[in-house]
């Protein structure tokens, strides 16, 4: 397969610094690019190129529980003629919405903006499945009537984004189904799935153009990169020091840290309140050890942050509904 029909139109590519960690496949109705970076990424590109200058591409990635300056995979030759519009399927990730402000967007979210207004736009954060719409102003069919109302669609889009700089707003439930629709689709039983598919796209962005975007825009938090490395790293701490307690005030005048900005940094980057992760992970190391070691239940209830074997058993019955003597004699 030749290199230059792996990329969504003939103005974007891997960049060549992950050139050696590339690999590509065909597949029905498209193809699909692996990149495979050793304690990095783990990404997998499924690529379909629709009507001329649109595309869509579903990432499925992992990326290590840490943050670069940008993790963009894909280069843009030239990025003003590109809009992205990006439903997230699945996890979340880190949107740079203006200069060292990011944002974080969860699933069922979507994010839409120009390639040049944000040049680094998100990079993922753990397991991420993303359905990205590529739109290249340039390359929409100027020739057919037919392609006259569409390309109204796009302009609306352009605009918007250019006034609003980043867009960030929950998905609407009929657009939700529609990008499901279009993730499961099986491209290995007839042509008329890929026509399907490209007609399922620009359903989507017809929905879209019937709401009000401007008025859907949610303001959401930001935090500068040095903000979320210090909550990283607290977080990192915390789940090395388990047996240990300390308050959430305690944290907040160690690591220089605001508490309110720590709490809402905190849930925004995994998704639930910091001690709530600290409760569920202190029992996910505990299920850990009741499993895979002999030691005794008072021991390992020490070990998790628990002064009385007599609490730990009876919050960890209340977490997981048996005895930890039961979990263990059930795993064995």
């Amino acid at each position: 397969m030749k290199k230059e029909k792996m990329y969504p139109t003939d103005e974007i590519k891997v960049k060549d610094e992950f050139a050696p960690y590339v690999t590509f496949e065909d597949m029905p109705g498209g193809h699909k690019t692996y990149i495979k970076v050793p304690n990095k990424y783990d990404v997998e590109l499924s690529v379909y190129n629709l009507i001329p200058g649109t595309s869509v591409i579903i990432t499925h990635s992992y990326l290590n529980d840490y943050f670069t300056k940008s993790d963009e995979l894909l280069e843009y030759e030239h990025p003003e003629d590109n809009l992205l519009i990006n439903f997230i399927d699945s996890g979340s990730y880190r949107f740079e919405v203006s200069p060292n402000k990011y944002a974080f967007v969860k699933n069922n979210y979507l994010s839409m903006y120009k390639k040049n207004m944000l040049p680094n736009s998100f990079s993922y954060v753990g397991e991420v499945t993303i359905v990205h719409i590529i739109i290249n102003k340039k390359q929409m069919p100027h020739i057919s009537d037919y392609f006259k109302d569409i390309r109204e669609v796009i302009n609306y889009y352009f605009d918007v984004c250019e006034n609003e700089n980043a867009i960030i707003f929950k998905t609407p439930e009929k657009i939700l189904n529609i990008v499901e629709e279009i993730k499961e689709f099986d491209f290995k039983k007839d042509k008329s799935k890929r026509l399907l598919f490209i007609l399922k796209t620009l359903e989507s962005l017809l929905f879209l153009y019937e709401i009000e975007i401007e008025n859907e825009k949610i303001d959401q938090r930001t935090y500068s990169d040095e903000t979320i490395r210090v909550v990283r790293y607290i977080k990192n701490s915390l789940s090395r020091n388990i047996a240990s307690y300390v308050s959430l005030e305690t944290l907040s005048m160690s690591y220089g840290i605001n508490l309110t900005t720590l709490k809402n940094c905190f849930k925004d980057m995994y998704g639930k309140p910091l001690y709530t992760w600290y409760k569920e992970y202190k029992f996910y190391r505990a299920k850990e050890l009741i499993k895979n070691t002999d030691y005794p239940i008072s021991k390992i209830a020490y070990m998790v942050g628990y002064k009385s074997s007599s609490k730990f058993t009876k919050a960890f019955k209340k977490e997981m509904g048996v005895l930890p003597s039961s979990y263990r004699k059930n795993k064995k």
